[in-house]
């Protein structure tokens, strides 16, 4: 009986640690915004959230990365060092390509989203630095080291942050922020590196590698698409200065979104050996009432939230704001119940996301593109649908189905 309260220390102090890190991480995000929308125009800041939006979606790289590391590292017993040594070439090979690859497609993206070529180009080649230091993050996860995970996950964001104000500051365009986020990155990623996996490094990488991290980053870039893909809509077919404010109710709908990834992160390794009830319960149970909570504040404070988020010239934003605060929530639990079936050969959860992004982005192509409010509707409904869907297929699973994810940003 003495290890029950053991276990359940464990628990609450990998909680503490990992919530305290995504609170200091994705605040420090949070805050790059923030002076940013207060730093550049209403179009400018437009720009920006379409550029952060893209970067997001292609983030999802470094999570699959940080997710694979993570499992094999659980599992690898006496050949430890040498699957952790295959994650860092791995990651340092997609790197590289996402450089290489990232300077053709920064031409036609900036092109479509009226975003500055340079700005692009810098923000993409930052990415292989977040998955360099993302499988940093993920052997820190596999040995549960929740302490050096912690602050290894803030050397990334606050130094991609950081990066990213200084930038603006200095240059006062989006492309001081593109330079800034690559910088700091690099740096984020050195640090995160030295405290998770100092001298790390592997001479090949082994088989069957290749095709788990495609099913990984698969089962990721559609949900992270989904959940990002509403800025870019805006982009299109908003003005300028509308597409500015949606970014700025974005910074709201992503602290929801976020705020609970703490939940996410200790608890999902709880899953990994089969199926537990009692978890995905704990798990979807207080992430519903962190966004709870969220959205009756923004409902209550809404005008307040955005003057914070945006500064004065957004307030007009604030009687729509719980909706922004509703959709992260939303979304937030999606990521709850079908996280974990995605990495897996569930066809039913990939099919599920598949069509609400379909959904989504067809229906705001065809139809509610008119307005902020439109928009932001339209998502919330697709999100809420998804939830439900979430929930059936929960409750239907098999209780032998194993669940091997670990966590996301």
């Amino acid at each position: 009986m003495s290890s029950i309260p053991s276990h359940r220390r464990t628990l609450a102090k990998g909680l503490i640690f990992v919530g305290v890190a995504t609170l200091v991480g994705n605040g420090a995000a949070y805050l790059l915004s923030m002076i940013a929308a207060r730093v550049l125009s209403p179009e400018a800041f437009g720009a920006l959230g379409a550029l952060l939006g893209l970067l997001v979606i292609i983030s999802t790289i470094g999570i699959g990365t940080q997710a694979l590391t993570a499992r094999r590292v659980a599992v690898a017993g006496d050949d430890l060092l040498d699957v952790e040594g295959q994650a860092i070439r791995l990651s340092v090979i997609i790197a590289i390509v996402i450089a290489v690859v990232g300077l053709g497609l920064s031409w036609p993206l900036a092109a479509i989203f009226q975003i500055p070529y340079a700005a692009l180009a810098t923000g993409i080649a930052s990415i292989g630095f977040v998955v360099i230091g993302s499988a940093a993050m993920g052997i820190a996860q596999g040995r549960e080291q929740h302490a050096a995970l912690s602050w290894a996950f803030i050397a990334n964001g606050v130094g991609r942050a950081l990066g990213g104000v200084l930038g603006v500051l200095f240059l006062r365009n989006v492309t001081g922020v593109g330079i800034g986020i690559l910088v700091g990155c690099a740096v984020g990623a050195f640090i995160a590196y030295r405290i998770s996996c100092p001298g790390r490094w592997a001479s090949a990488i082994g088989p069957g590698v290749a095709v788990e991290f495609g099913h990984v980053i698969h089962a990721l870039a559609v949900l992270f698409t989904l959940t990002n893909v509403d800025v870019l809509l805006a982009r299109v077919f908003l003005t300028e200065y509308e597409s500015g404010e949606y970014a700025v109710g974005v910074l709201l709908a992503k602290i929801a979104f976020f705020l609970p990834n703490a939940i996410i992160i200790v608890l999902f390794p709880k899953m990994t050996a089969g199926r537990n009830n009692r978890t995905v319960y704990l798990a979807t149970g207080l992430t519903a009432l962190v966004g709870a909570v969220i959205v009756a504040f923004s409902y209550v404070f809404g005008e307040l939230v955005i003057r914070i988020l945006g500064g004065a010239q957004y307030t007009e934003l604030g009687s729509e704001a719980w909706l922004f605060a509703l959709e992260g929530s939303a979304f937030a639990l999606v990521q709850v119940l079908l996280y974990a079936r995605l990495a897996t050969q569930d066809r039913k959860a990939a099919i599920a996301v598949w069509a609400a992004l379909v959904a989504l982005v067809g229906i705001v192509t065809f139809w509610r593109n008119g307005s902020v409010t439109e928009i932001v509707t339209t998502v919330v409904a697709v999100s809420l649908v998804l939830t439900v869907a979430g929930l059936i297929m929960d409750r239907r699973q098999s209780p032998d189905v194993p669940i091997p994810v670990e966590s996301a940003e």
